[in-house]
């Protein structure tokens, strides 16, 4: 049986011992609470973002499920604990659906037929070659995905380039937003769409709202304790968008980018990996309203039959093509002119 809940749990104690301001503000911002706020305050949107899924994250102690570690005979791990980043996940989203137990498949170059034969074994929608394209040369070797297998289980499939240093690999984060995709996914299960889902959860919302959502989620589940570090990671993640060394990034791109009129602007080389950075800050914006359990609560609704429209509607009180022009606007303030 689904679990279905929006509701966000919090303890004074923990919010009284833990609580930090925004960095450089001399009193907490208000609230945002509606779209019309974050176009008229758009730099406090992070914060409260930020604020309230640190209060759900350090506000319980839930635990993911039992972790295999599935560890290529060529590969070292970046991340030593892995584990720590699920567990963060579980908080963050308590009251969803959660795998019972992760598969978490680790391999380097060479072990990617080794990684495709465990993979294949596990996940039985393989194409045969998940491996090789998460792992395309042997300094390039750092993609990741995820999903569930049929019976429910996580499985996380990560490519590890030897002695690497770099931070989405070894704080946590990595495994945080592919973890993210597995309770996206998860949301389906028993459901007639769940093959569907664990070959192509983008096929139920934009594709921003999967990737921004899982980016939002690490961000703010690895970095609960600190806003300074969450607005750090979201600086590295987002600073070429805030640059705007091109000036394109207006208000009316960014509504296209949102709502385009053909889905090739999310996977065009020059434009796809916005689905991250752009995403991220649109679900920023959902979870300073609504709290972090809207970024998988829209997939329990269309679970049920709803669209990503329909469900939107019903969560904020608004039509999804009346808040597209307010997101836009609200973002394009962020970017330099």
């Amino acid at each position: 049986m689904k679990i279905r809940s929006i509701a966000l749990a919090t303890s004074a104690f923990v919010l009284l011992s833990i609580f930090v301001q925004p960095a450089n503000a001399a009193k907490t911002p208000k609230p945002i609470n509606s779209l019309q706020d974050a176009v008229n305050r758009p730099a406090d949107v992070s914060y409260w973002a930020w604020k309230k899924s640190s209060d759900q994250v350090l506000s319980n102690s839930e635990k993911s499920g039992e972790l295999e570690l599935i560890i290529g005979p060529n590969t070292k791990l970046s991340n030593p604990n892995p584990k720590l980043a699920f567990d963060a996940v579980k908080r963050l989203y308590p009251t969803f659906r959660h795998p019972q137990k992760i598969y978490a498949i680790y391999y380097t170059y060479k072990d990617i037929d080794w990684a495709q034969k465990k993979f294949s074994e596990l996940f039985s929608m393989a194409s045969g070659q998940d491996a090789k394209n998460s792992c395309q040369k042997v300094n390039e070797c750092w993609g990741a995905s995820a999903s569930i297998t049929n019976s429910g289980d996580g499985i996380l499939l990560s490519a590890v380039t030897n002695g690497t240093k770099d931070p989405n690999h070894t704080s946590g984060t990595l495994e945080a937003h592919e973890y993210t995709h597995s309770v996206q996914v998860g949301a389906f299960f028993g459901t007639q769409q769940q093959g569907q889902a664990m070959t192509g959860i983008k096929a139920f919302t934009p594709w921003w709202f999967a990737e921004g959502g899982a980016t939002l989620s690490q961000n703010a589940a690895i970095y609960a304790n600190s806003f300074p570090k969450y607005s750090k990671e979201r600086k590295i993640g987002s600073g070429f968008f805030f640059e705007n060394k091109s000036k394109k990034y207006t208000e009316k791109w960014i509504a296209n980018f949102i709502k385009p009129a053909d889905k090739k602007v999310w996977s065009d080389p020059e434009t796809a990996f916005h689905i991250y950075d752009i995403g991220a800050l649109i679900c920023e914006i959902f979870t300073a309203i609504k709290g972090p359990a809207i970024n998988i609560q829209i997939y329990e609704d269309i679970s049920d039959g709803m669209t990503f429209e329909q469900s939107f509607e019903k969560q904020f009180g608004q039509s999804w093509d009346s808040a597209v022009p307010l997101i836009a606007k609200s973002i394009s303030q962020l970017v330099k002119k």
